[in-house]
């Protein structure tokens, strides 16, 4: 300010400069619009261009994910204990559709299936019926294991009316 003074006296008498200096302060006051536009701007299309990223990696984790389990190999163990020396059968936890490809020799029809705990809790329960195509007999079933803690468990299957069939599996 104690620059300006000496030019403050010319700047309030002299109407060219006054006109000038208001024309210059005005392209400030544009210039400096302009920019709090552009940084407002910017900052919405990094939100927005964030928001869609999220939105989609949370949209792939949630799209239809199918595990296949196939026990064609395994050994059935009837009852409510699966095999001690078979290693488990893994599954994640974003899965939501059960592709069971059954042990060999199984027959079509309705079949229930669960997952236990050890202390033989259900943390998941479905129905499916079973069809037969190219020698494999195949289940498919809806399942949303997503509130599955990780950690062991038995996978059982049953026909309808049967006892279970069990198997070692893990949640990593």
């Amino acid at each position: 300010m104690s620059k300006a003074e000496p030019y403050l006296d010319h700047l309030t008498s002299c109407s060219p400069c006054y006109r000038d200096f208001l024309q210059l302060q005005a392209q400030y006051r544009q210039r400096r619009t302009r920019m709090i536009f552009a940084v407002a701007a910017s900052v919405l299309i990094v939100a927005a261009l964030a928001t869609w990223i999220v939105i989609r990696r949370h949209d792939s984790q949630l799209l239809a994910q199918s595990a296949v389990i196939d026990l064609r190999d395994r050994s059935t163990a009837r009852g409510t204990e699966p095999p001690p020396n078979e290693p488990p059968i893994e599954i994640g936890r974003n899965v939501s559709q059960l592709d069971v490809y059954l042990p060999l020799g199984s027959s079509d029809g309705p079949y229930d299936i669960r997952i236990v705990t050890a202390q033989g809790e259900a943390v998941f329960t479905g129905a499916g019926v079973a069809k037969v195509r190219e020698g494999i007999t195949s289940l498919t079933v809806d399942a949303h294991l997503s509130s599955i803690s990780p950690g062991p468990y038995t996978l059982q299957l049953r026909k309808f009316g049967s006892e279970w069939n069990s198997f070692p599996l893990r949640v990593p």
